[in-house]
């Protein structure tokens, strides 16, 4: 009989019948369940895309953009209507245009620039450092010497062709360039109608001619003359993009997407933390394009692109080594 009462008591206190503690225990594990699964749920954060207008392009980013992100943070793709109301960011931005959109629409909002390079982000960036930063879509142009250097091991002079507003863009390299055996000579280019008899003077004193991302000299109007005058001097020309090489380019390093978007995400990670981004930067690892048919043209035997890359981070990472002792 005592079993039999004693049995009833365990079933009703597992049912919790007659027992408040139990039913306080219970509720209290119910709220520290809900407390838990609310701030998993607030650790996911938010961050705004602005595209820059080509649809195959944003998508593709935004692809890679999201799967980075995924799954602490959230990725909203924004017209440029409702850039004006975003009260939080950052907002990541894509070309120039993107940037300047949202910048002028929200003065406040934090951005995160990609597909611009040094020379069109520095001035915003170090006016609002820590707000505005960038995943620089240049390649430094002492990696794009070194490729010419890696083709021809032979090159010590370097030709340059600039404007009077784009001698700036040359001044570091310049500085740099001994350093690797090497030496520049800028060459101005005073007008449009004396961009050929300029470049000409240029392909007699270099090696090699190096083009930065100048659009007032090396553009979709100037291009192919540029490469058809230097084809039929028997010179190369190394950069200014990826896209240039398919036009006649000898090679030209590029940032590489997957890359560009990894680093986008090291840049959130920094500012969710902290509140401040990271100052604009390269990226460590670039590749490299090449054209096998202009090098055939111009009789010049050309490494793939695999080897061109690491006898340019060889020598970048040799100067780095004395640098540092």
């Amino acid at each position: 009989m005592e079993r039999s009462t004693g049995k009833k008591h365990r079933e009703r206190f597992r049912c919790g019948v007659g027992r408040p503690l139990l039913r306080a225990l219970c509720y209290l594990l119910l709220i520290v369940s809900s407390t838990v699964i609310n701030a998993q749920e607030s650790e996911v954060r938010t961050a705004y895309f602005a595209g820059s207008g080509n649809a195959p392009l944003d998508q593709y980013l935004l692809q890679l953009l999201k799967e980075e992100l995924a799954p602490t943070t959230s990725l909203i793709e924004v017209p440029d209507n409702k850039l004006a109301t975003l009260d939080n960011g950052p907002i990541i931005t894509v070309g120039p245009t993107a940037f300047s959109h949202a910048r002028q629409a929200n003065r406040s909002a934090p951005i995160l620039a990609m597909l611009v390079d040094r020379s069109f982000i520095s001035a915003f960036a170090e006016r609002s450092p820590g707000q505005v930063t960038a995943v620089l879509y240049d390649v430094p142009l002492i990696r794009q010497a070194l490729i010419g250097k890696a083709i021809l091991p032979q090159a010590t002079k370097i030709a340059l062709l600039a404007t009077a507003d784009s001698v700036e863009l040359y001044e570091p390299l310049i500085d740099e360039l001994s350093t690797y055996g090497m030496s520049a000579r800028l060459f101005l280019v005073e007008s449009n109608d004396k961009l050929i008899p300029t470049l000409v003077r240029a392909l007699g004193y270099g090696d090699f001619l190096l083009a930065a991302p100048d659009s007032a000299i090396y553009n979709p109007r100037t291009i192919k003359h540029i490469l058809l005058t230097a084809y039929r001097r028997n010179q190369i020309v190394i950069g200014p993009t990826q896209a240039y090489v398919k036009a006649g380019s000898l090679a030209s390093s590029y940032a590489p997407f997957p890359e560009m978007v990894e680093k986008a995400g090291n840049f959130l990670a920094t500012f969710f933390d902290t509140g401040q981004f990271p100052a604009p930067s390269y990226l460590q690892e670039y590749r490299i394009e090449t054209n096998a048919q202009v090098a055939r043209s111009l009789n010049i035997p050309l490494p793939n692109p695999e080897e061109i890359s690491e006898r340019v981070d060889r020598q970048l990472n040799i100067n780095q080594e004395a640098s540092d002792e």
